[in-house]
């Protein structure tokens, strides 16, 4: 009975280290599916805050691309209203150049009229000398014609007493197009 009590002994013993090994057994397999679990749930719950993440930043590059082709899109509409209006002025420019001798001297007397002053002196441009000659002589007051030629296409420079004004053509033109050239944008642009 010795040995049978023993082999009982030692059954018993092997029997109690399997169940408690049995036990460890799945409550570490439990533990690490717990774990899996836990890190599966991590890796979804990093997957979406990256997918999210990765949504937002397409959003904003692509709606800084949308904003910078607006932009460039507004400035070749400006550059091309720009051309237009700078060949609109150029235009004005040519035809005011080309105007009859009567439309000239109208021009000038009104200008005259109301930028000189008593004896004040006039340098015509070589190509209206013979116009502002007949407007000189038309004015209800006293204008000297000078001797020598402005260096101006068409006009004329007007000197006074302590001031020189620009009157040529393209300043008359550079001065209506400060005044008008919202007006004539407005009326090229609607």
């Amino acid at each position: 009975m010795g040995n049978e009590s023993a082999a009982n002994l030692i059954d018993r013993i092997l029997a109690d280290a399997k169940e408690a090994a049995d036990k460890i057994y799945a409550d570490a397999e439990a533990s690490i599916s717990g774990i899996r679990q836990s890190r599966d749930a991590e890796i979804a719950k990093k997957a979406e805050q990256t997918e999210r993440e990765r949504k937002q930043q397409i959003g904003v590059i692509l709606n800084g691309c949308r904003t910078r082709a607006e932009l460039d899109g507004r400035k070749d509409t400006l550059r091309a209203k720009r051309t237009l209006l700078d060949s609109v002025f150029t235009e004005t420019y040519h035809r005011m150049l080309a105007m009859s001798n009567e439309n000239r001297e109208a021009l000038f007397s009104a200008i005259l009229q109301r930028e000189a002053k008593e004896n004040d002196t006039v340098v015509p441009a070589k190509t209206d000398r013979g116009v502002l000659a007949a407007t000189i002589a038309r004015l209800p007051f006293s204008v000297k014609l000078s001797d020598k030629d402005a260096d101006a296409e068409a006009g004329f420079v007007l000197l006074g007493d302590g001031y020189e004004k620009d009157c040529s053509m393209k300043a008359i033109l550079r001065e209506l197009r400060d005044a008008e050239e919202t007006n004539v944008a407005n009326i090229l642009f609607r």
